[in-house]
């Protein structure tokens, strides 16, 4: 039996969450989820997720600077984190590319969220150029 992929969604709203686990569990996946933004290190020990959808703008700890310590930790540099935001897609690629991120998805589109997260996880394969050229992923 294949093993289902498991996504840590962090966001400090509970709607959000709500949103990503109801769409990303109905495709398959394992989905926790957390509220803050601290003790994720200790979690992402503990659960072993296969990829950390991280909110870019939570007021107490930014995701992104965030996503900084978990590049810089030698337990979590290897997750792939992928933010979720609805910021400025310029200050979302910048933040991608200088913490070394898999990529970013915009809050919002559903159907775009689980497009991008059956590509960051390799459950399809997904080759339309538009689909690529969308996807602002740093590999």
């Amino acid at each position: 039996m294949k093993e289902r992929k498991k996504i840590l969604v962090i966001d400090d709203n509970p709607e959000q969450l709500y949103i990503a686990r109801e769409l990303l569990s109905s495709d398959g996946y394992e989905v926790l989820t957390h509220r803050s933004p601290f003790g994720v290190i200790g979690l992402i020990g503990v659960s072993q997720p296969d990829l950390v959808l991280l909110d870019a703008n939570m007021p107490t700890f930014p995701g992104i600077d965030l996503a900084a310590h978990l590049r810089a930790d030698d337990r979590t540099r290897a997750v792939p984190v992928v933010l979720y935001s609805s910021a400025d897609e310029k200050v979302l690629s910048g933040a991608v590319a200088k913490h070394r991120l898999r990529g970013y998805i915009r809050k919002g589109d559903g159907a775009e969220l689980r497009r991008k997260i059956a590509y960051f996880l390799g459950s399809h394969i997904l080759d339309a150029p538009d689909f690529r050229r969308r996807l602002y992923a740093v590999e």
